[in-house]
């Protein structure tokens, strides 16, 4: 693990030094509350930052060593290697030359000298208001534990005082984390026993660095380690001033084993909960985003402003128009013939997942185990969110054939030598292996299958009979714009058309007719940035 420095250099801890630092400067005198033990490091990282801070030494003095009566300034000024008798007053102290530019870090003051010590606390402040005293000594005072209201006022007038409370935040425990070679791995399983190693251990170091080496299921799950722990010590009743309670993240939050022994056991499967969801639900929205990416042709026509979809399982259904609001159980709902059994099954396991989060639920092991099968596998099959985002740069396009039916647009794709699909083909291959499977579905499946060619780095045409504007604006927008989508359009005179497919006349004409009234669109690419356009109509068979 890290030296103990390093913990005090992060952003928390760091931020309570320069406090610190800056009101001693200020003022010349803090007094520190803080747990008990002090936290591991604070004095040294005092002493340091002093040093750093206003460029003066910091002496630890033992403040057990004043009884009642007893001067202080001498043993302070003594503690520098001045004679004691040579400072007389408390100005006599603040202009000795040997501690002009001395600290002082003060601790292990008895209770029985709590008066002696406000009553020198007082004197300083007031020489120094009367001297108008802007540098040093400084005094550090720890206040000891245990004082009641009344005595801890006693001891600091109005001195300015600093709390080692909440300092760390769970910015500081994942940047101590990351810093010891904890790194977060691109699973569900290995991000949640992280997260939740993090979120259990909270502020405490020392329990944290034991989780993170534990086994995986032990972190996804420690109860049972916690319990082995809090059983092998006494632990106290837990509170700030014994040091097994702080703040973090503006939650008070006991040491996990400490809480454990004491019958708070369900503060752990809180921390448990909270690092579920933290990990969990981000891979859940992806499933979600994924699925209405993929089907973002169908969920469209099926929510919009013209025909909303309303929400059935509300008290009063609320209208939803935009399918990026839909939540996975109105997917289900509204793709529930769409879907492929993988998908529906994924799905029904990542909101079954959601609602137990929702209502504060942790996961069990053996769900938690599923869903990080479900996730692994929807990452190959549903799209990204930015659209060939791990594809090489080389040139590669996308050509989509347009042109009505009978029209050569299958003897071009042959001529050319390029990787291609054809839909017709495609078909036929699907509807043998895939009952019920729309024309939408069929161009999913080719979209999926150029997508793989052109991650290659490869040219691919998908060939397909009369690609309607919605299709042909679905696949461009498929693409990445940095890469080139062609619309390739192919036509014949309609007699030659006839004359190649007599028996396919009525069809033939129907399609003719058809293209002709889109052929406008067709030339402008549909006004889509990344589309070009090839004129092949004059091509002849």
């Amino acid at each position: 693990m890290k030296d103990v420095s390093y913990w005090w250099a992060l952003p928390g801890p760091a931020g309570f030094l320069s406090r610190l630092v800056s009101d001693l400067a200020s003022s010349g005198i803090v007094v520190v509350e803080c747990p008990r033990p002090a936290p591991e490091g604070l004095v040294e990282a005092i002493k340091n930052k002093l040093a750093g801070g206003i460029a003066i030494d910091a002496i630890q003095f033992d403040g057990s060593r004043i009884r009642e009566g007893q001067s202080i300034v001498h043993e302070l000024a003594m503690s520098t290697g001045i004679a004691g008798s040579s400072i007389g007053t408390i100005g006599d102290f603040l202009e000795a030359a040997g501690v002009y530019e001395t600290a002082f870090v003060v601790d292990g003051i008895q209770p029985d000298a709590v008066v002696t010590w406000g009553a020198f606390i007082r004197a300083v402040k007031h020489e120094r208001q009367r001297t108008s005293a802007i540098a040093g000594p400084y005094l550090v005072i720890f206040q000891p534990p245990g004082l009641t209201k009344d005595n801890a006022a006693r001891l600091r007038g109005t001195a300015k005082i600093r709390r080692v409370v909440g300092i760390a935040s769970s910015i500081d425990t994942y940047a101590w984390a990351a810093a010891n070679g904890t790194r977060f791995g691109s699973g569900l399983m290995d991000r949640t026993a992280i997260a939740t190693s993090l979120e259990v251990a909270a502020w405490s170091r020392e329990l944290l660095g034991d989780m993170l080496r534990w086994d995986e299921e032990d972190q996804l799950f420690p109860q049972k380690r916690l319990a082995e722990i809090a059983q092998a010590t006494a632990w106290p009743f837990p509170c700030w001033e014994n040091g097994l309670v702080d703040l973090w993240d503006d939650a008070a939050v006991p040491h996990a084993a400490a809480a454990v022994a004491h019958g708070f056991e369900a503060e752990v499967v809180r921390r448990i909960w909270v690092a579920q969801s933290r990990t969990i639900l981000p891979f859940v929205d992806s499933a979600r985003r994924g699925l209405i990416r993929k089907y973002i042709d169908i969920l469209e026509e099926r929510t919009s402003v013209q025909n909303p979809y309303l929400r059935g399982h509300e008290s009063t259904p609320r209208p939803i128009t935009n399918p990026w609001e839909l939540e996975l159980n109105d997917i289900l709902i509204l793709l529930s013939s769409d879907l492929t059994d993988a998908e529906t099954k994924g799905a029904v396991a990542f909101r079954n997942v959601r609602n137990n989060l929702a209502h504060f639920k942790p996961v069990d092991a053996r769900t938690l185990k599923m869903i990080a099968d479900w996730w692994e596998l929807f990452l190959d099959i549903l799209p990204a969110a930015v659209p060939g985002w791990s594809w090489p740069r080389v040139g590669q396009k996308l050509m989509l054939t347009v042109g009505p039916s009978g029209a050569g647009k299958s003897h071009w794709v042959e001529a050319q030598g390029t990787k291609s699909i054809s839909v017709r083909g495609l078909a036929a291959e699907l509807r043998q292996k895939i009952s019920g499977l729309t024309p939408e579905g069929m161009l999913r499946v080719a979209r999926e299958r150029a997508a793989k060619i052109l991650e290659a780095g490869s040219d691919v045409v998908i060939d397909h009979t009369h690609m309607s504007a919605k299709e042909r604006r679905i696949n461009a927008q498929s693409m990445p714009t940095d890469l080139q989508t062609e619309y390739v359009i192919i036509d014949s005179m309609l007699d030659e058309k006839l004359h190649r497919q007599p028996d396919q006349e009525k069809m033939i004409r129907e399609s003719h007719l058809l293209f002709q009234d889109q052929i406008a669109n067709c030339l402008i690419g549909d006004k889509l940035p990344n589309v070009t356009v090839k004129d092949k109509r004059s091509f002849k068979i």
